[in-house]
Order: structure tokens, then C-alpha cells, then sequence
């Protein structure tokens, strides 16, 4: 038993002392390192802090890197002041190094143009993210001087450490140890380290600021550009509704005064006066008989005699006349001062703002209008312009007022000819009827032999006489049957039996259609209701359109006359297989007179009044007569009357 604590103590003492000796030949060291480490970090937390002590809320961006600098290279110098420090920056616009903070005499004694980040010490410092480089053996360096002056003050090491970044804010930290060991400069590496880390943000984020400031300056220059653009655009826009306020009042003065010149004026004065606030506002249009400018009735701001204010056109000095002669507006601010018009009458009127306005109807002038104010410079060249479009407006009512009196003039001097070339035409024809009709008797007498025996060729020439009657005779009743549906005449109108009207029609011409070699066909569906008008001018109506039908129809050719219910009115339709009608001759076939150029293919006679008369006719009926045709193949002919009762719309 005795043996065996033995042994236990024995071993308690072994272990406690190997736990002893493991301590301090392994922990304790390692304890000690860890403890320098952290002191170590604590200083460098702490310089870090000590260099971020800046006063940024009272520095501008530009500056805040300088006091960094100045910063960084003060904390530096406290921990490490066998160094010499130097803290450059490249500048705005050159390669030219700037320095900012110090610590060491030498750097004093640089010569001008030292530092420059175009040297190739500089450039190679930036180029591999810094270097260390020896200074012992450039004491008679000529070509660089910094070596050579940092080597005349025993120094001997040089270590660069670029910060930032190339192309905006960057710059070096310099730091020249006297230790060719370079003990010094390796100590200070994890703070070097540290300077160029916090440089490099803070420079990206002041460039970054800078940007922000520039597109801050400019989005507010936009948006002060933009703002007065608007404000700009928003006082155009007032304007511009005034403007179209103005030209809509106008249109509706145009449009519910019709043609009425005097009267639109008026109401035009009236606008413009309320719209410029003008004191005086006159229309002066040109009388042709005196060769003068005349003020029209209804001016704004003229009384008494100063209404019947008139300019004649050989007065140049006047204004209105030089306007109405260079068709050009006249604008100015003080007419009672400017030499361009006639002082007297600015005064009269007390106007002092003038503007001037031809009124022009395709670059002809018939006369301006006169606005003025009594205020000096009161009026635009926008509100020129905008009179301008007032202006031409108003001459196209004038103009239009005189062409109306002139048309109405030239309707009544036509009137009065056509009524006398009416009763002309109803006079000779009458009086032509009476001979031609004894004419005919006495050569039908001849002709059957009652007045004696005939040769052959008497036979042969008194048959062409009458021929001839026949068709002055035929030419003689068109003329009549026109005179009188020109003249208004009433029609008789009853109930009428178009098939009836269409198959008396038609056998009146069958006969000469056969004898020709030509076939009439008539095609009537059904009950046919009656229409309502006049039977003898209805037939007539559909005689013409057979007739040519038969005539303007070859030997072998055919005739279909065609009546159909088309339920509110009956269709009554002519179709022929002959000539046609010549695409040129398609606007004029239903003119006075008027005969297709291609009657010769089928020697078709005739006056060309047929189709005058049934469209006369047709139209008085209330109806509708139309035609499609193809030269070569054939015409068909349309009627169309109307069921129901409708008054007869009598002509002039």
C-alpha cells in the first residue's frame, strides 16, 4: 500500500512539473507574441483611427485628401520619427506633383520641378504599386536630383507608395531611411500599408463626390433651363389659346354672318379690338372708282367725320397706302415720332402704337387694317403675325362679298339673256311651224300626183324636200318641247301606266327598227304600280331613248326595253348592242345639241336634243335617268320614277 502512493506522488510530481516546464518553454512565449500582436493591432486600429480624424464637415472635397495627407504623414512622423516623410499629389490638369505635408528637412531643399509623376522614379513607383529603392551610390547622380540630394543627407533607403487611382485623384507617400538595413522602413510597412488603403477610398470616394457634385450642378442647370423653358412655354401657351380663342371667334363671326362682308368686319373689329386691347381698329378698302383707301362703316375707336376717313393712293408719306402697295406689314411703337407716318392724323387720334395689315387675296391687295393703341410700344411682331392670319381671312370675305355682287350681277344679265333667247327660240319656232307644215301638205299633193304626172327625177328631188321639212319639222318641235320645260311649264299629273307608256313606245319604232334589220323586244314584270305625272312628256321621255337605241344600232342588231317594280319606284331600261358611247363623249351626251362623234358609223341622224329632254323630263318627275356604256358592245339606258306622290319642283 505504501508502494503504491509512493508511486502516485512520484507521478503527481512528474506531472506537475512537465505541466511547469511546458509552460515556460512553449505558452509563455507564445503568450507573449500574442500579447504583441495585439498591442500591435491596437496601435495600428489606433493609427488608423488618428489618421480618419478629419474635420470633413467643414472641408470641401478637394481638400479633404490634403488634410489626410497632412494627417497620415503627423501620425507617422509620431511612431516613426527617424523617417523623413513627404506626402505629394499629382495635379489637376499636369504631371506636376504637388507636396502637401512633410516631415524632414531635406525635403525643403528640393529644387522646383523635383517631383514630377512623368520622371521615371514616379512612374515606376505607380506603374508596380511601389517599390523600395536604395539611395547609397547616387551621391554624383546627375540625373536625378531627389537620389542625389537624399543621398548628400545620408540616407539610404527610399520607399514609394502610390494611393488613388491613375487619372483622376492620386499621389505617392515618400519615406527616405538613414538604416541601409531599411529596419526602420520594414517596421512601418503595416502603417504605409494602411496610409495608402484609407488614401485610395477616400480619393475614389471623393472623385466619386466630385461627379456627383458635377452631375448635381449640372441636373440643376437642366433643371433651372428647364424650369424657365417651362415657364417660357407655359406663357406661350396662354398666349397661343388667346390667339386660337380669338381665331375660333372669328371663324364663328365668319361662318354665322354668311356672306355678309360688312357685317363679318364688324364682328371681326370687335374680336380684334377685345383680343389686342386696342384703342382703334379700322378696316380701308380700296375704291376702285377714286383710287382711294376707304375706312368702312363699323371702326373701332373712330367718331364723327373720322369714320369717312379716306386715303388717296398717291399719298406715299401715308403708311396704309405704303402697306397696301408693298403688301407688307408696318409695325411701330410710336407713330406720332416716326417719320414712316403721317404725324397729323397720329395725333388726331392720340395713337402712339401702330400696326398696319394688308389684306391680300393671291398676292393682290384690296386694302389693309389699321390697329392702333394709345400706349408706346404696345404691340408684338407675334401679334403681327397673328393679325396677319385675322387679315387674310377678312379679305377672303371681302373678296368673296364682291365676287358675290359681280356673280349676282352676271345671274341676272344671263337671266334676262336666257329668258329672251327663250322666247326667241319660242317665237321662230312658231313661226317656222306654220310654213313648214304647208310645206310638207303641198309636197305630199306633188308628191301623189294630184298637181300632175312626175318623172323619176322629180319624184327623187321632191322627196328629198321633204325629207329635209321633215326634219326641220322634227328639229322645230324639240326646240318648242325644250323652250317650254326651261320655261317652268306645269305638268299634268295623274296617275300614269308606264307599260302602257313603254309598249306605245316601243311599236312606234318597231317598224323602222325592222326595216332596218333591227328587233325591238319589250320585257315587262308583273303588275306594274302607277306612277304619278305626265303620260305625253313620260313617253316622250322613253321615245327618245328607243329612238337612239334603234338609230345608234347596226343591221342584225337588237333592242330590249325592260320595266321592273323596284318596290318605292319602277326601273324603266333601254339596252342596245350598237356603237356605244366614246368615253369622251360620256360627260356631254345629255348637253343641248350635243351629238356622239361616232354617229357616222351608223349614219344616225337627229338634232341632239333627245336626251336634253328626257332628262328634263325625268328630273321634273322626281326621278333619275343614268347610262353605263362600252364602245363597240352597246348602251343601256336607265329611268327610275318614283312611286309616290311628290311635288313638282318648277324651274326659273
Amino acid at each position: 500500500m505504501s508502494d503504491y502512493l509512493l508511486l502516485l506522488l512520484v507521478g503527481l510530481v512528474s506531472g506537475f512539473s512537465t505541466y511547469w516546464f511546458f509552460m515556460f518553454r512553449r505558452l509563455l512565449p507564445l503568450e507573449r507574441n500574442l500579447r504583441a500582436v495585439r498591442d500591435r493591432a491596437d496601435d495600428l486600429r489606433q493609427f488608423a483611427l488618428d489618421v480618419l480624424d478629419l474635420q470633413l464637415s467643414t472641408s470641401t472635397a478637394p481638400h479633404a485628401l490634403n488634410e489626410m495627407g497632412q494627417r497620415a504623414v503627423g501620425c507617422l512622423h509620431e511612431r516613426l520619427p527617424e523617417l523623413a516623410l513627404c506626402w505629394i499629389r499629382r495635379g489637376a490638369a499636369s504631371a506636376e506633383a504637388t507636396i502637401v505635408a512633410a516631415r524632414g528637412r531635406v525635403w525643403s531643399e528640393l529644387p522646383k520641378g523635383a517631383w514630377s509623376f512623368d520622371s521615371p522614379l514616379l512612374k515606376r513607383a505607380v506603374e508596380n504599386g511601389g517599390f523600395t529603392h536604395p539611395i547609397s551610390g547616387y551621391r554624383d547622380c546627375e540625373e536625378d536630383p531627389l537620389l542625389r540630394l537624399l543621398a548628400d543627407h545620408g540616407f539610404c533607403a527610399l520607399r514609394l507608395i502610390p494611393w488613388g487611382r491613375g487619372g483622376s485623384s492620386e499621389g505617392i507617400l515618400v519615406a527616405a531611411d538613414r538604416d541601409p538595413r531599411g529596419a526602420v522602413l520594414g517596421e512601418a510597412e503595416p502603417f504605409f500599408e494602411i496610409v495608402r488603403r484609407l488614401s485610395t477610398s477616400l480619393a475614389e470616394i471623393i472623385d466619386d463626390l466630385v461627379r456627383l457634385s458635377q452631375a448635381s450642378e449640372r441636373l440643376q442647370g437642366g433643371l433651372t433651363s428647364a424650369i424657365e423653358e417651362l415657364t417660357h412655354t407655359h406663357t406661350r401657351l396662354i398666349e397661343k389659346s388667346r390667339e386660337v380663342k380669338t381665331l375660333h371667334e372669328v371663324a364663328e363671326a365668319l361662318v354665322s354672318r354668311g356672306p355678309q362682308a360688312q357685317s363679318s368686319l364688324n364682328a371681326i373689329v370687335s374680336i380684334v379690338a377685345k383680343y389686342l386691347q386696342a384703342d382703334l381698329v379700322a378696316f380701308l378698302l380700296l375704291d376702285e372708282t377714286t383710287a382711294e383707301l376707304a375706312t368702312q362703316p363699323g371702326a373701332y375707336g373712330l367718331e364723327g367725320d373720322e369714320q369717312f376717313y379716306r386715303i388717296p393712293l398717291d399719298r406715299d408719306d401715308a403708311s396704309s397706302v405704303r402697306v397696301f402697295k408693298t403688301r407688307e406689314s408696318f409695325l411701330t411703337g410710336d407713330a406720332q415720332a416716326d417719320p414712316q407716318v403721317i404725324a397729323h392724323y397720329a395725333r388726331l387720334w392720340r395713337i402712339h402704337s401702330l400696326m398696319v395689315i394688308p389684306l391680300l387675296v393671291e398676292e393682290r391687295c384690296i386694302g389693309v387694317m389699321r390697329i392702333g393703341s394709345f400706349q408706346k410700344d404696345f404691340f408684338s411682331r407675334d401679334q403681327v403675325e397673328m393679325m396677319t392670319i385675322i387679315a387674310e381671312e377678312a379679305a377672303v370675305i371681302v373678296e368673296t362679298a364682291i365676287l358675290n355682287r359681280k356673280l349676282s350681277q352676271v345671274a341676272e344679265q344671263l337671266a334676262a339673256l336666257n329668258r329672251m333667247k327663250s322666247e326667241f327660240v319660242s317665237t321662230v319656232s312658231h313661226e317656222f311651224k306654220t310654213p313648214l307644215t304647208s310645206l310638207s301638205g303641198f309636197l305630199t299633193v306633188l308628191l301623189e300626183g294630184e298637181a300632175g304626172p312626175l318623172n323619176g327625177q322629180q319624184e327623187e328631188f321632191l322627196n328629198i324636200a321633204k325629207a329635209q321639212v321633215a326634219r326641220l319639222t322634227s328639229l322645230v318641235t324639240d326646240l318648242l318641247d325644250v323652250s317650254r320645260l326651261e320655261a317652268g311649264m306645269d305638268l299634268e299629273r295623274a296617275p300614269v301606266a308606264l307599260d302602257q307608256v313603254v309598249r306605245a313606245s316601243a311599236e312606234t319604232h318597231r317598224r323602222a327598227a325592222e326595216e332596218g334589220g333591227k328587233t325591238v323586244s319589250v320585257d315587262i314584270s308583273g303588275n306594274l304600280p302607277a306612277v304619278m305625272g305626265d303620260a305625253k312628256w313620260l313617253g316622250m321621255a322613253v321615245d327618245n331613248l328607243i329612238s337612239n337605241a334603234v338609230k345608234f344600232t347596226r343591221p342584225g342588231g337588237s333592242v330590249a326595253v325592260r320595266v321592273a317594280d323596284k318596290g318605292a319606284e319602277v326601273e324603266v331600261s333601254v339596252t342596245d348592242d350598237g356603237v356605244g358611247i366614246h368615253p369622251d363623249d360620256q360627260g356631254r351626251i345629255f348637253e343641248k345639241f350635243y351629238r356622239a362623234r361616232n354617229r357616222s358609223e351608223v349614219a344616225a341622224s337627229g338634232t341632239g336634243l333627245g336626251l336634253t329632254i328626257s332628262k328634263e323630263v325625268v328630273a321634273r318627275h322626281g326621278g333619275k335617268i343614268w347610262f353605263h356604256s362600252e364602245v363597240g358592245k352597246g348602251t343601256r339606258f336607265y329611268i327610275t320614277l318614283p312611286l309616290q306622290r311628290r311635288s313638282v319642283r318648277e324651274r326659273d
